[in-house]
């Protein structure tokens, strides 16, 4: 029930609104032409990627603001109602739709400026803005002063790049010589503010303006203040005297008035013919670096070269791989006898010679002399044990002699009982000396001797074997 009647309320509305509209008599319109002139060069189209990043996004402003067009209605109660059209451009321009009213034609300006493609390559703005102008003279209304140009660009190219059409200053001049307003928009704040300047009509239709930096209410913003300074100019004309009153009925004719001034210049011609081709232009500046193309196939096989000339001298190559050992040649001849040569070096010492012949026996000679003493000869064997002798009658006590050498150790007696300490005794006298005992653990290696007596000389040894032969005299 809800839904019947909300679309109830929509019927009646529009109906109400078409009443309006047919009630709303023709002298009641104060139309404005409003074109707009969008960049899709090289320029803006590679600042992101992909490229048709803000080209659609200069495409989206487009449209919001070919929406936000609306019939205003003045204090004279008259209504500003719009025509609007609009083209894109780099080296080339496109239209994408002539001047058309917005009340009938709204939806399909709006499809037109959806399937601008990105064109790239270079940015040709004054012959852009002047093609702009000339679609605005040749359609629209007959109010020159309610004529305007909204110019969507980067700035580019800077300074050094020729403009085919005169310039951008020139363009901007003949926009002023015919009434028309330029508004100048960037396509993101960090543009060329210069030139965008150069385009504008003054600095209030600059106020930088921006399209495409990716905040609505920024974009919004630019549209509503360009549409509010339309309307605001276009007011004194709209509601001028002979434009608010209806028109009386036709007096009598007026006599042939004086000359008047000369007109405004009329409007741009046809296309000519084709010009002569013209003189190679100057380099441009360097472009913005274009995307990989895709590969292309693969050519045919092209015919075969001519005989190209010989190539200079080539580096010193790596040392081939050594051969193999050729046969023996022929003996060569005898050479001449040589010069003698120079005295050599004195050799080394040669090798000792063989031992000479025995020699005839020597006479006599002289006593030798006393030779060195002679080693110490052997211990002899020793003595036959002597008998028991009788044992003497204690002598007195002799001095206390030299120790003696320790005897040998005697053979192990019995352990015997404990006794009482007695008191030290005096020292006994030598005993004979006893049996030759076992013999005991090999002891320590004695203190040296003390040398012995010379021996008397030996006998004459008997002749030594024949000696070598010496070494030749000098």
């Amino acid at each position: 029930m809800a839904l019947s009647a909300s679309i109830l309320a929509l019927l009646c509305s529009l109906f109400v609104g078409a009443r309006a509209q047919l009630a709303r008599q023709k002298f009641q319109e104060c139309p404005v032409d409003l074109f707009f002139v969008l960049d899709t060069s090289e320029s803006v189209a590679l600042r992101a990627k992909p490229p048709e990043f803000y080209i659609d996004q200069i495409k989206a402003f487009t449209k919001n603001f070919i929406d936000a067009l609306k019939d205003t209605r003045q204090p004279c109660d008259r209504f500003v109602t719009w025509n609007s059209g609009a083209l894109h451009y780099s080296d080339d321009i496109i239209l994408i739709r002539e001047l058309s009213e917005l009340n009938s034609q709204r939806n399909e300006l709006k499809k037109d400026v959806d399937g601008i493609s990105y064109i790239g390559k270079g940015t040709y703005t004054d012959c852009a803005i002047k093609r702009g102008i000339a679609e605005l003279l040749i359609g629209g209304s007959h109010y020159h002063e309610n004529k305007y140009i909204v110019v969507v660009t980067d700035g580019h190219p800077v300074t050094g790049y020729k403009e085919p059409c005169g310039g951008l200053q020139e363009a901007a001049n003949e926009a002023r010589q015919h009434g028309i307003k330029v508004f100048s928009v960037a396509v993101t704040p960090d543009q060329e503010d210069t030139r965008l300047s150069v385009i504008a009509t003054n600095t209030n239709y600059r106020q930088n303006f921006t399209a495409a930096d990716g905040v609505m209410s920024t974009q919004l913003k630019t549209i509503h203040t360009i549409i509010n300074m339309i309307t605001n100019e276009t007011k004194d004309v709209c509601c001028s005297f002979d434009c608010a009153a209806r028109s009386g009925p036709g007096g009598p004719g007026g006599d042939d008035g004086s000359k008047g001034e000369s007109g405004r210049p009329g409007m741009p011609g046809e296309k000519g013919d084709f010009g002569d081709v013209g003189s190679p232009g100057d380099p441009g500046p360097v472009g913005y670096q274009g995307m990989k193309g895709d590969k292309g196939t693969r050519g045919e096989k092209g015919e075969r070269g001519h005989r190209g000339f010989k190539g200079d001298k080539g580096l010193r190559g790596i040392d081939g791989i050594d051969g193999r050992k050729g046969e023996a040649g022929f003996p060569g001849l005898a050479g001449c006898k040589g010069s003698p040569g120079p005295d050599g070096l004195q050799g080394e010492p040669g090798p000792k010679g063989d031992p000479g012949p025995y020699g005839t026996k020597g006479g006599k000679g002289e006593p030798g002399k006393d030779g060195e003493p002679g080693r110490p000869g052997k211990y002899g064997p020793p003595g036959r044990k002597g008998e028991l002798g009788v044992k003497g009658a204690n002598g007195d006590k002799g001095e206390r002699g030299d120790d003696g050498k320790p005897g040998p150790d005697g053979p192990r007696g019995e352990r015997g009982t404990g006794g009482e300490k007695g008191e030290q005794g005096s020292r006994g006298n030598r005993g004979t000396r006893g049996d030759k005992g076992d013999p005991g653990p090999r002891g320590e290696q004695g203190r040296e001797g003390s040398a012995g007596p010379n021996g008397e000389p030996g006998e004459i040894g008997r002749p030594g074997p024949p000696g070598y032969r010496g070494d030749e005299g000098a």
